[in-house]
């Protein structure tokens, strides 16, 4: 399945709003990277993604739902994720993420679905956190019980560190 038609109306759009981001990002880091939306478009397309996949097969699981290989050349393979969609009611990002889940075959945090997100050691994959909350998008504005989302990460860091990573 592709996520947007080549050459579409949609995939303009898409495009200006992701290169925007990028720019405005750009002003508030003081840095200025080049950005090439189309390109990280066509990387989300399912041709993208299949091809990455066969160029990095490692940490794939062989299976629907199941996980892959945990390390590979002296590279460890982690992965969590989210598995709600709305979070927040102050969230207006949720509004986006309800629209965006309806695409999916499966439960997912509004980009990803559930299964999708496994990749090597599957820490966990239910997290009640969407996809940007997953990334402290909205300033730690996730729901009251979920974990905050840099608690995660320093989490993960210390699975790191206590890998000897």
């Amino acid at each position: 399945r592709k996520i947007l038609p080549k050459n579409s109306w949609k995939e303009w759009e898409a495009g200006l709003l992701a290169d925007s981001f990028a720019h405005f990002l750009n002003f508030l880091s003081g840095y200025v990277h080049h950005q090439d939306s189309e390109a990280a478009l066509d990387a989300l397309t399912t041709d993208g993604v299949r091809k990455f996949n066969q160029e990095y097969p490692w940490g794939l699981p062989d299976f629907p739902c199941g996980e892959g290989v945990y390390a590979h050349h002296g590279v460890r393979f982690y992965s969590w994720s989210g598995g709600a969609v709305e979070t927040n009611r102050y969230d207006f990002t949720d509004a986006g993420f309800a629209q965006t889940a309806v695409f999916d075959d499966e439960q997912s945090d509004g980009l990803v679905g559930r299964c999708n997100s496994h990749f090597g050691q599957v820490i966990r994959d239910d997290y009640g956190l969407n996809h940007l909350d997953e990334i402290n998008g909205l300033h730690g504005l996730v729901p009251y019980l979920a974990p905050k989302p840099v608690a995660l990460f320093r989490m993960h860091a210390n699975r790191l560190k206590n890998a000897g990573l």
